[in-house]
């Protein structure tokens, strides 16, 4: 077993420290590659998701959105936390808010309701 490839960098750490970890993506020159604890859910027609990202800093993580499409990278030390998450909705990407506080990141998204921006048909 050359390598072990895990999310949870401390329960490997605990099962054989002398083993190298490495799940990293090989683009990336950390040790550990975690996805982080979140929460999702919808206020209206805001999506909001809370990201547990500890010791980092806010200068450490990378938010990008599409319409449908959420990704977060950030980086502490050897550690590194990816999340990918499809949204299955689409979200207005110039409406976004993110803030970052002591470990937790808020982000608020507003969903794009199909029929707001659907065509009225004329009846002949």
């Amino acid at each position: 077993m050359s390598e072990l490839q895990c999310i949870d960098a401390k329960a490997c750490l605990e099962e054989d420290s002398s083993k190298k970890v490495n799940a990293c993506q090989e683009d990336c020159d950390c040790e550990y590659t975690i996805v982080p604890r979140y929460q999702a859910w919808f206020e209206d027609k805001t999506l909001e998701i809370r990201v547990i990202l500890p010791g980092v800093d806010k200068k450490d993580i990378e938010l990008k959105a599409l319409k449908d499409t959420f990704l977060l990278r950030a980086k502490r030390g050897d550690i590194s936390y990816k999340l990918d998450l499809d949204l299955d909705i689409d979200i207005d990407v110039n409406k976004i808010k993110a803030e970052y506080h002591e470990g937790l990141l808020k982000v608020s998204m507003v969903r794009i309701d199909p029929i707001d921006t659907a065509l009225d048909v004329p009846i002949a």
